[in-house]
C-alpha cells in the first residue's frame, strides 16, 4: 500500500449555540486516498451518509480525530473500519 497524498487529522469543538468550531488537536500524516467503492457507497447511503472518499492509514496515527483537511476541503469522519491488516485504518470521508 502507497501512502502518497498528505491529510491533516482534527479534533473540532463545537460552541454551544452557533459559531466557528475550534480545532482542539490536529496532526498532518500521510494516506492512501481514493473514491469509495460502490459497497462502501451504498452502505453509507444505507446509514445516511454520503461517502466521498476513503482514505486508509497507519492506525497509530489515528487517536479519535472527528474530521480531515484534504486539499483544502474539509471531511467529517463518518466511520472507521478495518483495512488490509491490523496496522490500517480505514476512514470513510464526507463532506462538511
Amino acid at each position: 500500500m502507497c501512502f502518497n497524498k498528505k491529510l491533516t487529522l482534527l479534533t473540532l469543538e463545537y460552541p454551544p449555540g452557533r459559531g466557528e468550531p475550534k480545532v482542539t488537536d490536529s496532526t498532518e500524516v500521510w494516506a492512501d486516498i481514493t473514491e469509495p467503492g460502490t459497497v462502501t457507497k451504498f452502505q453509507g447511503l444505507a446509514a445516511g451518509y454520503d461517502i466521498a472518499l476513503s482514505a486508509v492509514m497507519w492506525r497509530r496515527e489515528y487517536r479519535g480525530f472527528t474530521h480531515v483537511e484534504y486539499q483544502g476541503v474539509r471531511y467529517k469522519i463518518s466511520a472507521t473500519g478495518a483495512a488490509a491488516n491490523q496496522l490500517h485504518i480505514k476512514l470513510s470521508l464526507t463532506r462538511g
